[in-house]
């Protein structure tokens, strides 16, 4: 299976206290390793202050949560259900890593291809314009 890299940004409610935010974090970061997460990162951006009213606050607890999956693993499903069902989340984005450093390599490859087709065109065109 090929391994899939993940991140999840998601926004909790600033009206809980530091012990239940907290809580909240260790409860996804569980949720995604008992989904066959790997290599679980946890980056806490802390209270911010938000570009639009959601949900009637101004502003929130930012929290970034990178891991890596197999493919076949229902992993994101299930952690964006959850925050979908969640009162304590306000927003989340979940974002696919690795699909983003594959870009710039297909896009080499694909010039690559272009090159060598107009490198053989003009070889052509010599070899025909010599006889």
């Amino acid at each position: 299976m090929e391994i899939r890299e993940y991140e999840t940004v998601y926004v909790i409610a600033p009206n809980l206290s530091d012990e239940e935010t907290q809580a909240v974090m260790d409860h996804y970061r569980e949720i995604v390793e008992t989904n066959q997460g790997k290599d679980v990162e946890v980056e806490v951006m802390g209270k911010r202050k938000l570009a639009y009213e959601i949900q009637k606050f101004n502003e929130g607890f930012y929290v970034i949560l990178r891991y890596k999956t197999e493919g076949g693993t229902n992993t994101v499903a299930e952690l964006e259900r959850r925050m979908r069902n969640d009162e304590k989340i306000i927003r989340f984005l979940t974002v696919r890593l690795d699909k983003e450093l594959k870009k710039p390599r297909k896009l080499e490859e694909k010039w690559k291809r272009k090159r060598s087709k107009l490198e053989e065109k003009k070889e052509q065109e010599k070899e025909g314009g010599e006889q």
